[in-house]
């Protein structure tokens, strides 16, 4: 310790001693003396170390694992700037010697300078709206968001393009689900299959401002209240007979699974003057730790029922450490996605990689039959009351509510003691079941993790 403290001195006394001189050289140059002005210490930039959580399994009360208290990580940050102490009011060292240290007033113990309390705080780094990640391209701050229907079925398995997606939103249909994917921050060239739309669109894209809205088609009175969500700033629709150029089959798929697009093709179709999606959600920060309430979980099963009460699909996301995401499977299949060139070709050079969100968001919703058609179930997602919201992040569950007072406003998410729930940035799956909501033991998930 002495022999770093020492050497700091030494450094201190050079760098001190260097500016001098350059002040005194300056001086002599202009023929004039120049009074010296303080240099700013650079702010810490430490941030808190993460809240230690306990390993346990909650119980099965749902009473959540007791974690540690959160620790701060100490600052040490060492500036390249020197303190106004000590220098003369002409800059320069009469003797020409290097100055005493102790005068030169460091506040610690190796002489280094206090950071200035006055110095700005950086600007924020700006973030992509949907996933809280660095924004790497401003260009694409202004376009709208782009949501877009695609299958779940066994025969249009595996899609194309849904890994791109900032959210992906899963709803129940006729016996089964269907996914709505909506981009803001990248491309999926190609996307599919893309599928058809329900009475539950309008409110569920309402949440995303005016998003473009791609889909195969409806049927009448479907089709009647997506245009009338039109009308209300809801939703744009862009749908393929729309863009009869921009939508097309390919050759190993059979209707309806075989009906493919691009993002690009229809932001470029798109009117210029909707706007871009505000945040549906927060997002934590670098460094930034969990909330106490917190559980560490290994995984969840999402139950969805058929028109007639039974089960109608059934979705279980694991937490893999590797992926940094919760890996999806369908009816205990691996949720993968299927590459494919431009063309819609499929590309037998890239291997397919699984469907792993960095966030899964559980909003138990109510539904009744849709009035456009009794047999279609529609979700029910503008509701005062809510109902529970089960968020899964960073290997961890964290309990509270949903609500939604109108179809003008997005829906708030906050855990049990009513704080927004802050979310890892990343892609976020939501799901909309009416079903139950079990969280999986580790073994079953083990399991699962071993067999894909």
């Amino acid at each position: 310790m002495g022999s770093l403290s020492a050497a700091r001195r030494a450094l201190w006394r050079a760098r001190i001693g260097a500016l001098l001189l350059a002040a005194a050289l300056v001086a002599a140059a202009c023929g004039t003396s120049n009074d010296s002005d303080p240099a700013n210490g650079e702010a810490g930039t430490g941030t808190a170390a993460p809240a230690t959580e306990a390993t346990g399994t909650p119980g099965g009360d749902g009473t959540p694992a007791d974690p540690g208290d959160p620790t701060a990580a100490p600052s040490d940050t060492d500036p390249d700037g020197t303190d106004s102490g000590g220098t003369d009011s002409g800059g320069t060292d009469s003797g020409g010697t290097d100055p005493d240290p102790s005068a030169t007033q460091g506040p610690g113990e190796d002489g280094t300078p206090d950071a200035d309390p006055t110095a700005p705080a950086p600007p924020p780094v700006p973030t992509e709206p949907l996933t809280g990640e660095p924004l790497e391209d401003p260009s694409i701050m202004n376009r709208p968001a782009l949501a877009v229907k695609i299958g779940t079925s066994s025969v249009g398995r595996p899609q194309t393009g849904i890994n791109q997606a900032d959210m992906i939103i899963e709803a129940r249909v006729e016996g089964i689900t269907r996914l709505t994917a909506v981009f803001h921050s990248q491309e999926a060239i190609p996307l599919g299959p893309v599928r058809s739309a329900r009475s539950s669109d309008p409110n569920i894209l309402a949440n995303f401002g005016q998003p473009i809205f791609g889909h195969s088609g409806a049927n009448p009175g479907v089709l009647r209240e997506i245009s009338q969500g039109q009308s209300n700033g809801k939703l744009y629709e862009l749908r393929w007979d729309n863009l009869p150029d921009d939508y097309w089959r390919v050759a190993d798929r059979v209707p309806p699974w075989n009906l493919y697009t691009t993002t690009s093709a229809i932001w470029n179709a798109a009117p210029s003057r909707l706007e871009a999606p505000e945040p549906l959600f927060e997002y934590r920060q670098a460094g930034e730790s969990l909330p106490s309430s917190a559980q560490p979980v290994p995984g969840v099963e999402v139950r969805y029922l058929s028109g007639s009460g039974g089960l109608g699909l059934l979705a279980q996301f694991a937490w893999d450490e590797e992926l940094g995401g919760w890996a999806r499977w369908q009816d205990g299949t691996a949720h993968m996605v299927m590459p494919r060139h431009p063309d819609g070709t499929p590309n037998t050079d890239v291997d397919p990689v699984q469907v792993a969100p960095a966030n899964v968001v559980v909003l138990q919703t109510r539904y009744t039959g849709s009035a456009s058609d009794p047999r279609s179930p529609e979700a029910i997602t503008v509701d005062a009351n809510g109902g529970v919201a089960l968020v899964f992040t960073d290997g961890h569950l964290i309990r509270g509510q949903w609500t939604r007072s109108s179809a003008a406003q997005p829906w708030q998410v906050t855990d049990n003691d009513g704080n927004p729930v802050r979310l890892t940035p990343g892609q976020t799956f939501i799901a909309l079941p009416g079903g139950d909501v079990l969280v999986m033991v580790e073994d079953f998930t083990e399991n699962l993790l071993k067999k894909r």
